[in-house]
């Protein structure tokens, strides 16, 4: 566990550049390796640039790539929530989300995934075998002060191998 006087979290939270924390290491043994990235439905650049990273880190590791999106469903009163349509909406936001990194990386093998649950506790599941997760720095809500989302902070806590945060790319950079 990360204690209170550890700088894991602020570090996470204010670094310019992406942060690695090992609390377990990589798994080599699954066949064939893979990174887990989460992505949001949001269209903030934190995901673009967590996307990105983990093209560029799997790429020279021969990893595949699994992108991950993962929803909760919320009801209120009686609405109800047409699961498939929710399904195929966000399977097209995973699809766009990664249309243009194809080229640059053609070799890398890229599935996408769609799961109802709590974020936090199917990112940890699918890092159990993985060589890291990466994910963006702040999510779809949050406060304005706050620097690290609640996705990234649990999975701190949680994950079963490296966990890289990335942070937002600044206007007009990569």
């Amino acid at each position: 566990m990360l204690s209170a006087s550890s700088v894991t979290v602020p570090v996470s939270a204010q670094a310019h550049c992406p942060v690695v924390v090992v609390r377990e290491p990589e798994h080599v043994t699954q066949q064939p390796p893979y990174v887990v990235v989460g992505v949001d439905a949001s269209p903030s650049s934190a995901a673009a640039a967590a996307i990105d990273f983990a093209f560029d880190l799997a790429a020279p590791r021969q990893a595949a790539l699994r992108t991950l999106l993962i929803w909760q469903s919320h009801l209120v009163g009686h609405i109800h929530v047409d699961e498939e349509a929710t399904v195929q909406s966000l399977r097209r936001l995973l699809d766009e989300a990664t249309a243009g990194r194809r080229a640059t990386h053609p070799d890398i093998t890229l599935t996408h995934e769609v799961i109802r649950g709590h974020p936090v506790e199917e990112l940890a599941k699918a890092s159990e075998h993985a060589l890291a997760v990466v994910v963006g720095r702040r999510g779809r809500g949050g406060f304005t002060g706050m620097r690290l989302g609640s996705v990234p902070h649990g999975l701190l806590h949680r994950a079963h191998c490296p966990v890289i945060t990335v942070p937002a790319v600044p206007v007009g950079g990569r």
